[in-house]
């Protein structure tokens, strides 16, 4: 099997090249599907072989992972260095696991430790969260439920002390594939984008998608008082940031390949002005709500199941319609209101 037919999902010839392998691996999340890690194989023997993100994990997606490298008459134990893009537990989770086997090293950005803080909060951070769910209008209950699934998928997330942190900007020394780091918070603070200068290719772990738009999680700030960070914005940010590479191919952590990211970029933008003017149209019409009355009208079926992400959408959303002037945040009795000022116009 040549290098190009990597795992169980195979690359075209546009998107493929000698130096990368794919390995799909199950992540066990409904909707979600597998994810996908890369190999960026040695230009010369001896040179090393890196693996970009992990998998979860879990004994399917260890099988799943070593199954991919035995195709191409690989081990674990050749893995000589881990790149994250970011250090949620579909990306990061048999990183600890795979060190075991193969003593590689692991680079991650520097902003790794908000993300294992948010994943496996110390006990006291639980208090600071039920703050600012009552202060979304979020009842006891749903936030005590919410906090108990973080929980169950903290038991499957082994964070592993990174080798090297990464700055923005900084080369990733590969013989013949050179990796630059380009942060673009938003999805999370330490998501990273890597870029191959000569190949014209990014890896985009969660930052760019083909089937889905990400979501951007509200980040909750470490102590109350403290400004919290607006991620949608930060996002919208991290797509300008990336957008003026000439990228052939972009290779993303769950689906297929993107030969376009300019467009899927634009049909980010779509998506994200429709939201804005369905939630404006529902402040206009429902007066002052809190982000989860918003929440409940915008995500009938959803709010109830998903709390996190349809709060991130509705947070998110609403800091930039305030930071537009379309609409006033208020507090009532330890509970924001959104009081809506007026109609975004399409960009």
């Amino acid at each position: 099997m040549s290098k190009e037919e990597v795992g169980v999902k195979r690359f075209s010839k546009k998107e493929s090249s000698s130096r990368i392998g794919r390995i799909p691996t199950p992540t066990g999340y409904a909707g979600l599907g597998d994810i996908n890690s890369y190999l960026i194989f040695p230009e010369q023997p001896g040179d090393e072989l890196i693996l970009i993100d992990t998998g979860i994990c879990s004994d399917e997606a260890w099988q799943a992972l070593n199954d991919g490298l035995a195709e191409l008459d690989l081990r674990v134990e050749d893995i000589d260095r881990i790149l994250l893009t970011h250090g949620h537990t579909d990306h990061y989770g048999q990183a600890q696991r795979i060190h075991e086997l193969s003593n590689c090293q692991l680079w991650a950005h520097e902003n790794l430790w908000l993300t294992n803080e948010r994943m496996r909060p110390p006990p006291e951070r639980k208090e600071i969260e039920l703050y600012f769910y009552a202060l979304w209008g979020v009842d006891r209950a749903l936030a005590d439920k919410a906090i108990s699934r973080r929980a169950k998928i903290a038991d499957r997330y082994h964070p592993m002390e990174p080798d090297h942190l990464l700055k923005d900007d900084e080369i990733v020394a590969i013989p013949g594939f050179d990796l630059k780091t380009i942060h673009t918070p938003g999805h999370c603070p330490d998501e990273v984008v890597y870029w191959q200068e000569e190949l014209k290719v990014f890896f985009s772990g969660d930052h760019l998608l083909p089937n889905i738009t990400p979501v951007c999680l509200t980040q909750m700030p470490r102590k109350i008082g403290d400004v919290r960070p607006r991620a949608l914005s930060e996002y919208q940010d991290s797509l300008a940031k990336v957008s003026p590479y000439p990228a052939r191919v972009t290779y993303p952590s769950h689906g297929a390949p993107i030969t376009d990211h300019l467009e899927l970029i634009k049909s980010y933008g779509l998506s994200t002005d429709r939201r804005l003017l369905k939630i404006s149209r529902i402040l206009e019409a429902g007066g002052p709500m809190t982000p989860m009355a918003v929440g409940k009208e915008l995500f009938p079926r959803a709010w109830e199941e998903q709390i996190v992400p349809v709060m991130s959408e509705i947070i998110g959303h609403c800091d930039i319609l305030e930071d537009k002037g379309h609409l006033v945040e208020t507090e009532k009795k330890g509970v924001i209101e959104y009081h809506y000022r007026s109609m975004p116009a399409p960009s």
